[in-house]
């Protein structure tokens, strides 16, 4: 029996090293890896327990007390792979799985001869019992995670898993579900489309870091029939987490469908007004002709634009501030991400000038990254504060952080997404620039995401991010940017936490050219300026080649003051 216990007390050591291995994914993962870790100790337990018994029979019938060998093992792992856009190695999946198969059947005979070896000298049977139920939980384990991993390479044929998957196709079964995501996502599979506005619901509160990733695997997995049927689904393209060109795709449809509903409804609005003569019936026809507009904007940007890759529609809405997504180049397949989040004033009606900013950043970008591609997306997926009579609310206005406490829930849900729908890659980078109260958004965005949100983060023109420390963001403080032109008012103010500016923040900084007063606000993404090329260079990651230029003079003018000192090299 020692000797038997000797061969097979290390069964479970496999398949515990490589989860642990591979745990950092999340979902299921971690939960599976600990139940895995509590087995494999049962199993040792259990092994240790029935040689004690038979050696104290043994002294029992007068002989001496056997030695009894240690059963106890030690598991080292290679290091956790950091967050970002890696994969898992299949083949690492199907070592997890063959070594579990094998684990359950040495398990099952090992049970069965300590049980009857015990039984035979009258002693309790319960440790080979124990033994045995530990045998048919790792076959039963293998046969899901078997079947599971069969269904995801036929639909995911890649080279390396992506993580989400791994994490809520292959270990699904242990993943929790605090929000019900899994049921609504079920529900919607099955035709009910009101969970597509729940699932919604839900991402907007930023809460679950998991759901895109849950959002991802739940698709690959989904009947190529199935698919096609889901597209009309209103909303589905504002789902976090599936792929790029299935979000285009469903809301161009949606686009499209939207267009067509709002011009009926605004030709039996007209109809209705001419016949009534009614002026109060004005404001129906009116917001319903503000919507149409709105639409017939997004389909202006959404031209091609010579010398940029197609735009690709993220999401949309027309109703009150309106809401829209596009980026420039397709981010799961980007080596370099990089995502622009404006402040004050911005939304869907102004959103020509964001855009343009996009393809700048783009542009420049690409220009010195050689054979990396860029995605640039401009992100106006928030309410962002307005000059109107919300100024004077809290929930709304610039002067207080509500409005950048709940957009920063909605980005950092965002992020999970293009983490969960990127392609497995281990040099892939994500970037995101804040500009103005758009920074303070990202920054609370950063908070709800430590460590996982952007590998850089470049603040131009900020008022404050929320914290008083760069390195409270997450990152090292070396990844976190700062430019401010010395005569912008607003990055000047220092209102949320410690100026970004200032030495104490610990962030480093990079040369902005000068501007008059009322422009220097909006200039970072002028043509050939110094704080473009620099933005550029940051977002390839390349430090080394940020520009210092000599400033062309010294001395204060009048139409350009001097709020603050040039920024010190980084």
């Amino acid at each position: 029996m020692a000797a038997l216990a000797t061969e097979h007390h290390a069964e479970l050591d496999t398949p515990v090293r490589l989860m642990r291995t591979h745990a950092w994914v999340g979902g299921g993962a971690p939960a599976f890896t600990a139940e895995l870790a509590r087995r494999r100790s049962t199993l040792q337990s259990s092994l240790t327990s029935a040689l004690h018994a038979l050696a104290d029979l043994v002294v029992r019938q007068g002989g001496p007390h056997p030695p009894i060998p240690a059963l106890t093992t030690s598991i080292t792992t290679m290091s956790a792979a950091p967050f970002g856009f890696h994969g898992i190695d299949p083949q690492a999946m199907t070592a997890l799985v063959s070594s579990l198969d094998h684990a359950g059947h040495a398990l099952a005979t090992t049970g069965s001869r300590i049980a009857a070896e015990l039984a035979g000298h009258g002693l309790p049977t319960h440790p080979g019992h124990t033994i045995g139920h530990l045998a048919t939980w790792s076959t039963t384990q293998t046969s899901d995670l078997r079947r599971r991993l069969a269904q995801i390479r036929q639909t995911v044929p890649d080279t390396s898993l992506p993580s989400g998957i791994t994490a809520y196709g292959l270990f699904g079964a242990h993943a929790t579900d605090p929000m019900g995501a899994g049921t609504l996502l079920s529900r919607l599979a099955g035709g009910d489309n009101d969970a597509i506005t729940r699932l919604l619901a839900v991402q907007e509160q930023g809460r679950d870091p998991g759901l895109a990733a849950r959002v991802n695997a739940w698709w690959q997995t989904l009947a190529t029939p199935l698919r096609g049927h889901l597209l009309d689904t209103a909303g589905l393209g504002l789902l976090n987490g599936l792929p790029t060109t299935v979000r285009d795709q469903a809301n161009r449809r949606l686009l499209a469908t939207e267009r067509a509903r709002l011009t009926r409804e605004r030709d039996a609005a007209t109809a209705e007004l001419l016949q009534a003569n009614a002026p109060l019936l004005l404001g129906n026809w009116e917001r319903i002709a503000n919507r149409l507009r709105r639409i017939e904007l997004i389909e202006h940007e959404l031209r091609p634009v010579p010398g940029h890759p197609p735009p690709l529609l993220l999401a949309f809405d027309v109703k009150g501030q309106g809401r829209l997504i596009i980026s420039w180049g397709n981010p799961d397949t980007a080596d370099t991400t990089v995502t622009s989040v404006s402040g004050l004033t911005s939304g869907l009606d102004g959103a020509h000038g964001d855009l343009q900013r996009s393809r700048a950043l783009w542009q420049q970008a690409t220009a010195s990254s050689g054979d990396r591609t860029i995605a640039s997306i401009t992100w106006l997926g928030y309410d962002a504060p307005q000059i109107d009579p919300g100024v004077f609310e809290p929930s709304t206005s610039v002067a207080f952080q509500h409005a950048a406490a709940k957009g920063g829930a909605a980005l950092a849900a965002f992020a999970d997404g293009l983490c969960a729908s990127h392609l497995p890659s281990g040099t892939a980078r994500s970037v995101i620039v804040g500009h103005s109260y758009g920074s303070l958004t990202t920054g609370h965005a950063a908070v709800l995401r430590p460590g996982r949100l952007a590998d850089d983060f470049i603040f131009v023109g900020s008022p404050g991010v929320g914290v008083d420390h760069a390195g409270q963001l997450g990152v090292d403080p070396k990844h976190v940017w700062v430019g401010e032109a010395g005569n912008d008012p607003v990055a000047a103010l220092g209102r949320f936490g410690t100026d970004p500016g200032h030495d104490a923040f610990g962030a480093q900084h990079f040369p902005v050219q000068r501007d008059v007063y009322t422009a220097a606000h909006s200039s970072y993404w002028n043509q050939d300026s110094t704080s473009l090329r620099n933005m550029g260079r940051i977002i390839n990651a390349q430090y080394d080649e940020i520009e210092h230029p000599a400033p062309m003079n010294n001395r204060p003018q009048l139409l350009m003051p001097e709020l603050a000192h040039d920024p010190p090299p980084s």
